[in-house]
């Protein structure tokens, strides 16, 4: 993969998912948005079985196609990866990864605008879970299986946030809203960034595991609409794209800050007790103090060293001990978060 420069990059922030936007705009434009809402209430497995002539059933379910570079395989391997780690690739995208992406800006902007993005954090990790695990369960990818599914209603539902915001109080010097540099910082998220995490955990992974996931998170990115050269190959490149849109986005702003805010209240709210007061300094463990600035987490010297020698310990004990299989536990988890969460859907 060929880093791209900055001048792509700003480019690449006015463009979206013309497939999707296109069909998203014709429907809202002629007083069909019942056309578009109603199959996006049906489950991935709903809507393989049913049968309907329109545009969005075709959009959603449609013609699965793969690219020439797509290796079954290395896809297995790392979803094989994933199922062993899931419990800790879970509490990493909600501790380290999707804060990671809070301190991205004027991306952060479309979350913060998006009301429920705020109000209902609960909600949105038990969507953000049942995706993830939708694409990174073994074989999803094959034809005729969900995967393809759920990428696809992410596909569309980013749309129509395009669609409302870009209506709103949005300033198109930001870009469009969810526009390619942004899904592509948000697929670093999901792949560069947890890897990372599992590293610091003490999770020793060989390089070619870890390019295994890249190139899982690659496939996923195409099949979302992310221009393929802003997906990377290998772990490496990974890394230098990362470090590209970090100097380039992540910053100190209000957006970023509530945001977190919320997504902390949410969690000392869900934990237990003794968890919930060593929230923002396991955030901080793992984002470190930089990006920690930038979202607003507070420092508490005693908190943040006993949350240290805590994760030393457990660092020590996975560099030692044999993995577990962690699938199960997570579905268990993903099942107790969908109790919580009883705000109304979209």
């Amino acid at each position: 993969m060929t880093v791209p420069g900055h001048d792509f990059l700003d480019r690449q922030r006015f463009v979206g998912d013309p497939v999707a936007d296109t069909l998203v705009a014709d429907l809202m434009h002629t007083n069909r948005a019942h056309v578009l809402y109603a199959p996006l209430r049906l489950s991935p497995e709903e809507l393989i079985k049913t049968k309907a002539a329109d545009p969005v059933f075709d959009f959603l379910v449609g013609k699965q196609t793969y690219p020439k570079w797509f290796d079954e395989k290395r896809i297995i391997k790392g979803q094989e990866l994933f199922e062993q780690y899931a419990v800790s690739i879970m509490s990493l995208l909600g501790m380290m990864a999707l804060p990671y992406c809070y301190a991205a800006c004027p991306g952060n902007k479309a979350l913060y605008l998006t009301e429920k993005m705020r109000n209902s954090p609960g909600k949105r990790l038990a969507e953000t879970g049942e995706f993830t695990l939708g694409v990174m369960r073994k074989g999803s990818h094959a034809k005729g299986k969900t995967g393809f599914v759920h990428i696809n209603k992410t596909r569309m539902i980013h749309a129509i946030a395009r669609f409302h915001l870009q209506k709103e109080n949005w300033d198109s010097h930001w870009g469009v809203p969810i526009n390619q540099e942004d899904m592509a910082g948000t697929n670093l998220a999901f792949s560069y960034v947890i890897l990372a995490g599992l590293q610091q955990s003490g999770i020793l992974l060989s390089p070619r595991e870890k390019d295994d996931y890249i190139f899982l998170w690659k496939y996923v990115g195409r099949q979302l609409g992310i221009d393929e050269r802003l997906l990377p190959d290998s772990f490496q490149d990974a890394h230098v794209l990362a470090e590209t849109i970090k100097l380039r986005n992540l910053r100190k702003t209000e957006e970023g800050m509530v945001l977190t805010r919320e997504l902390v209240r949410y969690y000392q709210l869900a934990f237990p007790k003794r968890e919930a007061g060593f929230i923002e300094s396991q955030m901080r463990y793992y984002l470190g103090p930089e990006v920690s600035g930038y979202l607003g987490l507070s420092e508490d010297p005693i908190k943040d060293q006993l949350i240290t020698w805590a994760n030393a310990w457990q660092e020590m004990q996975n560099i030692f001990s044999l993995p577990r299989h962690q699938l199960p536990q997570l579905m268990s988890n993903l099942g107790s978060l969908k109790k919580k969460t009883t705000d109304q859907p979209i």
